[in-house]
């Protein structure tokens, strides 16, 4: 059987001397050596199997999924479960990348419908809390359940859906500010670290999100920014912090828009 040195392999495939023994140590190659101090020797079937990391590695895989691809007992569904997960988020970087390049000409611009709505005046109970954005999946939650639990113990159903306040943006180094709310019908006394506020009527203009969306985490900051930057607005300007709000299908991932990320908007001052 033919071996090769590492150098060989190199040459064969196109890859680097420091890849293909990097690639050894990391077990996605095989190799042996003649002696403590002898040089790597890998068959032929490596120099193949090379060839196909130099591919998997061209398309973006890391060499963790390299080797779960490569283990796998059928490599191809392998390599579609993964990149299935990689157009996803290419998808979604596309989406990025022209909303930048948008902003970058001076009038941002995202493909989503923006509807409008009227809110009238309510009130709201409400808790605030801070937290990074590795932090909301667990923050969001325990608030959500802490005021429902005010709202089971006063027995004051829901007049509306819960909705959280971004105050700040959140980012994995910085805990920003939010406050969830929620409507009620009628006065409730409101407990330690909750309050009790008005809600003003306005206008508001908001996105429907499904659950896919609501869970891609590059779209549904796009969807904030949009709204934000007063582009989408028609003639309006943000009038308030965004809110998203939670609608009943949220628990079940849907079917249909699961969350709307809105913000209330004024008229836009004359010239």
């Amino acid at each position: 059987m033919d071996e090769y040195t590492t150098g060989q392999v190199a040459r064969a495939t196109g890859l680097s001397e420091k890849a293909v023994r990097m690639y050894v140590d990391r077990g996605l190659l095989d190799a042996r050596r003649t002696s403590a101090d002898g040089p790597r020797l890998l068959d032929g079937g490596q120099v193949e199997r090379a060839r196909l990391v130099r591919l998997l590695r061209g398309v973006g895989l890391s060499l963790a999924e390299v080797g779960d691809v490569l283990a796998a007992p059928d490599p191809v569904p392998a390599f579609d479960a993964v990149w299935s997960d990689r157009r996803s988020a290419l998808a979604a970087s596309l989406t990025a990348a022209e909303y930048v390049r948008s902003a970058l000409v001076g009038a941002p611009r995202l493909d989503v419908v923006v509807h409008r709505r009227h809110v009238p005046e309510r009130l709201v109970l409400g808790t605030e809390r801070r937290a990074t954005l590795a932090e909301l999946p667990s923050v969001l939650p325990e608030a959500t359940g802490a005021v429902f639990a005010v709202l089971r113990a006063a027995d004051v159903p829901l007049a509306g859906h819960p909705y959280v306040e971004i105050h700040e943006r959140a980012t994995e180094g910085f805990a920003a500010r939010l406050t969830l709310r929620v409507p009620v019908p009628a006065p409730v006394r409101p407990p330690s670290g909750f309050a009790l506020t008005t809600d003003d009527a306005h206008e508001e203009a908001y996105v429907a999100l499904t659950a896919a969306e609501a869970r891609d985490q590059e779209r549904l900051v796009l969807v904030h920014d949009y709204l934000a930057s007063g582009r989408a607005l028609a003639g309006g300007v943000p009038a308030g912090d965004d809110r998203e709000v939670y609608l009943p299908t949220w628990e079940a991932g849907g079917p249909g828009p699961v969350m709307e990320v809105a913000v209330p908007v004024a008229p836009a001052p004359g010239p």
